[in-house]
């Protein structure tokens, strides 16, 4: 599947993706989504990753790529990265 049609079908959630849930530093519920699989080769950019925030909605959406290291296979990444990661890549992310 091309990258064009995995960037569509993503805004829908037919895209590859994996989800998680957990606690800010703040104690506030996020959900990270791993994204936008385009294969696992070394030129293959890393996941995409989406946070929202589970308990207000009205936070904007933040977003930014996975770390170096990381699976490029989306349900691997999410298997891979413990909260302490997820929330220093939060702390680093960029807002929608």
């Amino acid at each position: 599947m091309s990258l064009l049609k995995k960037l569509i079908f993503r805004m829908d959630g037919a895209a590859d993706s994996a989800r998680t849930r957990f606690k800010s530093e703040s104690g506030a519920t996020w959900e990270a989504e791993f994204s936008i699989f385009s294969g696992t080769t070394q030129q293959s950019p890393r996941l995409l990753v989406m946070f929202r925030n589970r308990d207000d909605i009205t936070i904007p959406q933040r977003y930014n790529q996975a770390p170096p290291g990381i699976s490029k296979v989306p349900k691997q990444a999410v298997t891979e990265m413990d909260e302490a990661g997820l929330r220093a890549l939060l702390a680093r992310s960029v807002k929608v």
